[in-house]
C-alpha cells in the first residue's frame, strides 16, 4: 500500500499522545513524501507543533458547529489513510465518514464496522497496541519507544527554577484517584531527597490537582519546619510546552502513572514511576533510566479499576521502597 495523505485521530490524554510518537515516526519513515496530519484535542496541539513527523496539526474542538466544520474539512481532504487511535463513537464516526480509501483503528462494535483494518486492544491503549496496528498495515517499525521523539527547548521556560530539583507529580484526575499515593508519603520522600541529595521539590500537575498538591506542600512545611525545603508549586501554572522545558532541566522525576511521567521518560530524565492499579507492561515509562515501584504481593494488581474501596496497592507502598529506587537512579 502507498499513501500520499494520512490523518491520525489521536486519543485525548498526554500519555496516549506520547505512545503515538513512534507510530508517527514510522509513518514518516515509510512514507517520506506523504502529508501527515494529526487530529488532537486543542490543549495537546503545542506538543506536536514542532514535530518533524507531522505536517499539519488539526484541533478537534467541542461543539456541534466545530464538529460539523471538522467533518466537512476531513471529507474534502481526500485522505488515502485515516487511522483512529481512539475508539470513541465520535472518532469512529469521523473515520467512517472521512471518505478515506483505507480506514484503520481498533475494535469497538458496532462503530468499528467502518474499518477496513482493525486490531483488538490488549490490556490498555499503548504503544504495544499501536505497534500491532502498524503491523497489519505492513508499516516497518524501527524505533520502538518514544524516547527522544519530543522536541523541547530546554530554555523555553521563563520560570525561576532551583539549581538542582526533582519533579514531583502526585495528583491524578478525579476519575483516576485510585492511582494516587498518600500525601504524607510524598512529603516524607521530598524531605529525604532534599536531605540526602539536595534536590528541591518542584510540584507539577493540572489545575484539578491544585488542592491535592497544596496539601502536600502544607504537610511538607510542617514536617520540615526547621529545614530549608524551598518547594516550588507549579501546579496549574504552566502550559504543556513550558512544562516540558521545566522537566527537561530536572535531575529526577517521581510520580504516579500519568502524562507527566511520560513527558519525563520521553525526555530521558531518570524516572521513578509509582504504580498501583495500572499495568506497567503497557503504560510504564519507556526510557532505560526508569524504575517502576509497585506493591507486587497483591493478586488484584493490575486491575485498572477507577474506583476501589481499599486502594491497598497504593496504601501499602512504603516510602523507603520509593526512596531506594530514587537512590539507584541518582548514583548511576
Amino acid at each position: 500500500m502507498s499513501f500520499k495523505k494520512i490523518c491520525i485521530i489521536h486519543l485525548n490524554q498526554i500519555g496516549d499522545l506520547f505512545f503515538s510518537l513512534p507510530l508517527l515516526r514510522a509513518l514518516r519513515e515509510n512514507y517520506p513524501d506523504a502529508s501527515i496530519h494529526s487530529l488532537v484535542k486543542p490543549y495537546l496541539q503545542e506538543l506536536l507543533a514542532d514535530s518533524p513527523y507531522v505536517d499539519i496539526v488539526i484541533p478537534r474542538k467541542s461543539g456541534l458547529t466545530a464538529k460539523h466544520k471538522l467533518l466537512k474539512n476531513i471529507r474534502k481532504s481526500n485522505y488515502d489513510l485515516v487511522i483512529s487511535l481512539a475508539r470513541s463513537e465520535e472518532c469512529l464516526i469521523l473515520t467512517a465518514l472521512s471518505r478515506a480509501k483505507i480506514k484503520a483503528g481498533f475494535s469497538h462494535f458496532p462503530w468499528d464496522l467502518c474499518l477496513n483494518i482493525k486490531e483488538n486492544i490488549e490490556g490498555h491503549n499503548s504503544w504495544y497496541n499501536n505497534a500491532k496496528l502498524l503491523k497489519l498495515l505492513n508499516v516497518i517499525v524501527i524505533k520502538t519507544d518514544y524516547v527522544g521523539l519530543m522536541n523541547v527547548d530546554k530554555n523555553g521556560s521563563d520560570l525561576s527554577l532551583p539549581k538542582k530539583f526533582v519533579i514531583i507529580s502526585p495528583g491524578a484526575s478525579k476519575r483516576r484517584l485510585a492511582k494516587t499515593w498518600q500525601k504524607e508519603k510524598f512529603a516524607k520522600l521530598m524531605l529525604l531527597l532534599k536531605e540526602k541529595y539536595g534536590l528541591s521539590p518542584v510540584l507539577v500537575g493540572g489545575a484539578d490537582n491544585q488542592a491535592y498538591n497544596s496539601e502536600i506542600i502544607r504537610i511538607l512545611e510542617k514536617k520540615g519546619r526547621e529545614k530549608d525545603i524551598d518547594a516550588l508549586d507549579l501546579t496549574g501554572k504552566t502550559s504543556l510546552a513550558s512544562l516540558c522545558s521545566v522537566v527537561k532541566g530536572a535531575s529526577l522525576f517521581v510520580g504516579i502513572d500519568s502524562g507527566v511521567m511520560h513527558i519525563a521518560s520521553s525526555l530521558d530524565i531518570p524516572v521513578v514511576g509509582i504504580f498501583g492499579p495500572t499495568d506497567p507492561f503497557y503504560v510504564g515509562p519507556q526510557n532505560d533510566r526508569s524504575i517502576v515501584v509497585r506493591e507486587e504481593s497483591m493478586e488484584c494488581v493490575p486491575c485498572y479499576s477507577k474506583y476501589c474501596k481499599h486502594r491497598d496497592c497504593m496504601k501499602k507502598l512504603d516510602v523507603y521502597k520509593v526512596f531506594d529506587a530514587c537512590k539507584q537512579l541518582l548514583i548511576q
